[in-house]
């Protein structure tokens, strides 16, 4: 079948696109199936150097003056090679991560996705061209059926609860990225076809209003691209970091985008039907898992600098590290009838209280709607369950590491997002304590805080596990715990630091403890400590054993 010119770009960029996605399906499916017949394998757990878990909780200790001291362990294991210096490089360059002006910081890997993605977009674009059109009338029309393809794609890439998740494993937080490519491609296109468009029809009539609203396909055109323009300025970094109420509601005019496409061309409707389809799915998929499940608040607190401590009841299942995004209708209607907040659950799948499940959430006070939430909570300390209602929506997303089948586990937070750490954490102490199947034999958590006021969000937390885990063999587990106060002059006890870490000595100090051996690394809080965090990852990251490193972020 000889397809037009102008049509066939499009259609074979989608059909692209869409083997990919089915490529990467089978590869995740694949690997889910080999993980389940592998489930029940119970790890051989090695003996530890012969050092006691007070030394080995010093394996990093700082002088009072903030320089490194030195390290105190009574036997280096033997370490052996385990990977080439070509693996090793590889893993380096794939990992590492670089910032580009409109792209945000990205790692070698989401680079070269990137990439590729550009260069199949402008393939499809500039194919040979046939049937004797003239090159900037076949281009020009050309450019609107790549972005019909790219917008097939667009909705269901924005979805929480994505077909993506399931087909490829990629949770919301990471495909959003993909969405954000997916939008920009849509607009340069567009921009190259209606651009021109407008252009040619301006010089033909020399009247403004004719180029943009001469008949109606110009006027269906100019409102679907105005539409594009809104939502493409608007869904910058800066405006949803600072303004997210502007991003979020402005992002509603794809609305019009859809409405106004569908009325320009014919083709806009086949195209975009099957994706904006998942996406009216998900909303009704989020409708009831916010809305149809009961929520019980059991206790709202505030906590010391501004963080609201809520627990609550809810039948529901989880893994350690996802985030949900929370709701509190009557806070403050009718406003909060529609505010949602992401959140990281602060408690682990295993915490109950005889037998009934409760989990835990703390919000800090950064925004309208948590200092509301904060304010309210101390104004009526001690309020009585039911004054507050809450919805949730969740739980989503996936740590890209399986930390439970990691030897060495590094978990490193940096003020309120300690939240997603202190649940896996919790997690995997809960499991070692059970005797589950679990690899993981060495735990150290950084905290970083600027005194001790935010220590004490989970400092109550944090010695209940640390005293429970003392119940564990020395010469087979070691949890350390270190907190590092970045304003204080003082340190309670041994587990406080002054001053900032320093993640490259941090790591060496468990890689020289341990001997060979992966690492793997969980990491949330400002972007220049994550970006830290990676660096000395790779440093780090030698022939004697890898560190991978999972980080989490709230880039929406």
């Amino acid at each position: 079948m000889q397809l037009d010119p102008t049509f066939a770009g499009g259609y074979y960029l989608a059909i692209v696109l869409l083997i990919f996605i089915v490529v990467l399906s089978i590869r995740y499916q694949t690997i889910q199936v080999w993980r389940y017949f592998s489930r029940n394998r119970w790890p051989v757990l090695i003996d530890l150097p012969t050092t006691s878990r007070e030394k080995a909780g010093k394996l990093a200790a700082y002088e009072a003056s903030g320089e490194v001291g030195r390290m105190s362990v009574a036997v280096v294991p033997e370490s052996h090679i385990m990977y080439s210096t070509v693996s090793v490089w590889m893993h380096k360059i794939w990992n590492s991560a670089f910032h580009f002006v409109g792209f945000e910081s990205m790692e070698f890997n989401e680079l070269v996705l990137l990439l590729l993605f550009i260069t199949l977009n402008l393939v499809f674009l500039l194919l040979p061209f046939e049937n004797g059109a003239s090159i900037a009338t076949d281009l020009v029309n050309r450019a609107a059926h790549v972005a019909l393809a790219n917008a097939a794609f667009v909705f269901p890439l924005a979805t929480r609860n994505s077909v993506f998740v399931t087909l490829i494993g990629v949770p919301f937080e990471r495909i959003i990225k993909f969405h954000r490519w997916t939008g920009r491609m849509i607009f340069f296109m567009i921009a190259l076809h209606g651009g021109t468009q407008i252009q040619q029809q301006y010089s033909a009539t020399k009247s403004i209003n004719q180029a943009l609203f001469g008949d109606n396909q110009y006027l269906t055109g100019s409102l679907a691209f105005l539409s594009i323009i809104i939502i493409v300025i608007t869904s910058h970094a800066v405006i949803r970091r600072f303004a997210f109420e502007a991003f979020w509601w402005s992002h509603f005019t794809f609305i019009f985008f859809i409405i106004f496409g569908v009325l320009h061309n014919e083709w806009f409707g086949p195209y975009v039907a099957f994706g904006i389809s998942l996406y009216v799915v998900d909303r009704l998929i989020r409708f009831v898992k916010s809305n149809i499940k009961s929520i019980k608040i059991v206790n709202i607190e505030p906590i010391q600098t501004g963080v609201t401590r809520v627990v609550f009841e809810r039948d529901m299942h989880y893994e350690a590290g996802q985030y949900a995004f929370v709701n509190f209708p009557n806070l403050n209607a009718p406003l909060s009838l529609v505010t949602w907040h992401p959140v990281s659950l602060s408690s682990a799948p295993s915490i109950e209280d005889d037998g009934i499940p409760l989990h835990t959430v703390h919000l800090k006070a950064a925004g309208g709607f948590t200092k509301k939430l904060y304010e309210k909570a101390r104004n009526q300390s001690g309020m009585s369950p039911g004054v507050l209602k809450m919805k949730f929506d969740g739980p989503y997303g996936k740590p890209s590491l399986e930390f439970s089948e990691q030897r060495t586990v590094m978990l490193v937070a940096g003020g309120i997002g300690v939240t997603p750490m202190i649940s896996i954490l919790r997690d995997l102490v809960d499991k070692q304590l059970s005797g589950l199947p679990l690899a993981t034999q060495a735990i150290y958590f950084i905290w970083v805080v600027p005194d001790i006021d935010s220590y004490a969000w989970f400092a109550s937390e944090l010695q209940e596990l640390l005293h429970r885990a003392s119940a564990l063999p020395d010469n087979k587990y070691i949890i350390d715990v270190k907190v590092f106060l970045t304003r204080s002059q003082t340190t309670p006890s041994s587990i406080f630091f002054q001053g900032r870490p320093s993640f490259d000595f941090l790591l060496k100090s468990v890689k020289d403890f341990h001997g060979s051996g992966d690492i793997a690394v969980g990491v949330c809080g400002p972007a220049v400590m994550i970006k830290e965090v990676k660096n000395s990852a790779m440093a780090r990251s030698d022939r004697y054993g890898l560190v991978n490193v999972h980080s989490e972020t709230y880039e929406l």
